[in-house]
């Protein structure tokens, strides 16, 4: 009896449980500045001389780049919002690149209120030119939320940005680009700052 009780109660409060956690889905655009302001490569190949180059070049140098940034994803509860985002992101000098990343932001008074606002997000960076090697991107930051009507919503951001991606490796005696089967490791580590803006609907 208490068996066939217990199987009653679960079939009439699954429903409601599984109606209150039911998502609300979100959309959103963001336009953005992005800082570079350090790069930190690790180069191992072979040059055309047929000696082996090891280099780890640090540029602390700042190049100033844009995003445009389009995401989709569900509101999990009244504080969370995990997003998936896409677009065009300058990485460094004349380097472009189409990221594929997921993102947290959490508000601790709610998703539809005035307030602050907390963010971090990682995925996958795929250049649009040689090297189109996959690359990977992290971030992380924070910012204010301004709260329009019922279902828009302006975040502004603050965020640090790491980016792993590969360089166009140069021969110093040819000035060509060393071929693939070459090198043996190549690697370019950028840090940026981020200033956004995001409308979310």
């Amino acid at each position: 009896m208490r068996k066939l009780l217990l199987t009653i109660s679960l079939a009439l409060l699954l429903p409601q449980l599984a109606g209150a956690w039911t998502p609300r889905f979100s959309y959103g655009l963001e336009w953005g500045y992005t800082g570079t302001f350090l790069k930190t490569a690790q180069h191992n190949f072979i040059c055309n001389e047929g000696y082996r180059i090891i280099e780890n070049p640090t540029v602390l140098r700042y190049f100033s780049n844009g995003l445009v940034m389009a995401g989709a994803g569900a509101d999990l509860g009244n504080n969370l919002n995990l997003s998936v985002y896409s677009g065009v992101q300058g990485i460094y000098s004349e380097r472009l690149a189409i990221p594929l990343e997921m993102r947290v932001k959490w508000c601790p008074g709610g998703l539809h209120a005035d307030g602050l606002l907390l963010m971090a997000g990682g995925g996958l960076s795929f250049p649009v030119k040689y090297p189109r090697e996959t690359g990977f991107i992290a971030q992380a930051g924070g910012g204010y939320r301004i709260v329009l009507n019922r279902t828009m919503s302006v975040d502004l951001t603050a965020r640090w940005n790491f980016t792993l991606d590969h360089e166009n490796i140069i021969d110093p005696d040819t000035r060509r680009t060393v071929p693939r089967s070459l090198i043996s490791s190549n690697t370019a580590e950028y840090q940026a700052v981020n200033l956004s803006i995001a409308l979310n609907f």
